[in-house]
């Protein structure tokens, strides 16, 4: 059960030092390493966390190693796949609407 706690507790979450990134107006590539950083910590957690709890009932075996590694390779790409479909959808919405016009209004859709 330590082991769950721990995968849970592992990824930090760097939001006050990207706020504080932001208003500083640090380098946008360190605000960019710092961010990817943390992205990719929420995937090895998540998946972390999947293979410990599977393995509290399982015998660990090599196999199953490569079956975590399989499963965070999933995950991570699944996660990017759906980060670059969002993305280009937002673009495309932001690009051929009005939505400059009314702040509030892309606030809303945008979150």
């Amino acid at each position: 059960s330590t082991y769950v706690l721990g995968s849970l507790i592992s990824a930090t979450d760097p939001v006050t030092v990207l706020s504080i990134f932001k208003e500083l107006h640090v380098d946008e590539q360190l605000y960019a390493n710092v961010f990817g950083e943390s992205v990719l910590n929420d995937a090895v957690s998540i998946v972390l966390y999947r293979t410990i709890i599977e393995f509290i009932s399982k015998k660990f075996t090599a196999l199953s190693l490569l079956f975590g590694a399989l499963d965070f390779l999933k995950v991570f790409f699944g996660s990017f796949l759906i980060a670059i479909a969002t993305g280009l959808l937002s673009a495309l919405l932001f690009k051929h609407t009005s939505l400059y016009k009314h702040p509030i209004l892309e606030s809303i859709i945008f979150i």
